[in-house]
């Protein structure tokens, strides 16, 4: 765009206000440097604008600070229910029904039972944008304590999702990660003699403003 079409298009900002998808994006750094320019020089020229970014920061803000509750985890668990996801009961211990069923049978109830830690951990809004220091923004462990998997915020505001076992049978396994459109294929590498692991990176400008849109699945 040529800098006399821009300062045009910047003049004329005045006349229009910003829709909520536009000042969500600036608000979660996903505008390059011409939308963001576009979105400060109108909300400098326009309050009723100013104030919608302001709300939608504390919001964010509110989000990103917010603990789930007892009763939120419930009501996850009753929808769980009701569509047919949750486990049937079982009176075995986690070592007990690791032993009782194959290895790929279990492989899909630990990756049914992350995604649900998942959605659970963001049902209810965006991450935040840049940080001082990485952050870690979610953690699930298996009950037998044979997969974790975690995820962090990077101080460029990139998404990093790591995964480990101590289960050696699962050297090789692949997994597709899809969040939002981003999909990307992982394997999970030996890097000790009692240990896997493998991560996958989603750099910020593709992270889904619905984070709870993910699926794990072994390839």
């Amino acid at each position: 765009m040529k800098t006399d079409d821009l300062e045009n298009e910047l003049r004329n900002l005045k006349f229009t206000h910003l829709n909520e998808s536009e000042l969500a994006a600036y608000c979660d750094q996903e505008v390059d440097q011409i939308g963001r320019a576009r979105v400060e020089a109108h909300v400098k020229q326009c309050f009723i604008c100013e104030r919608q970014l302001e709300l939608l920061r504390e919001e964010n803000a509110a989000l990103s600070q917010r603990v789930i509750t007892a009763d939120e985890v419930a009501f996850v668990e009753r929808l769980m229910d009701q569509t047919g996801l949750a486990p049937e009961p079982s009176a075995a211990g986690p070592a007990e029904i690791a032993k009782e069923f194959p290895f790929q049978e279990r492989l899909t109830e630990y990756l049914r039972q992350m995604v649900a830690s998942w959605r659970i951990c963001f049902g209810h809004g965006a991450l935040r944008g840049e940080i001082d220091q990485v952050e870690e923004a979610w953690r699930w462990q298996s009950e037998d304590g044979k997969l974790q998997a975690y995820a962090t915020i990077e101080k460029n505001a990139d998404l990093t999702i790591h995964f480990s076992s101590n289960e050696m049978e699962l050297e090789g396994t692949r997994l597709n990660i899809r969040l939002g459109t981003m999909s990307h294929e992982i394997t999970l590498h030996r890097v000790s003699e009692s240990e896997v692991d493998a991560r996958v990176a989603v750099p910020w400008r593709q992270r889904p403003r619905n984070m709870a849109d993910i699926s794990i699945e072994s390839v």
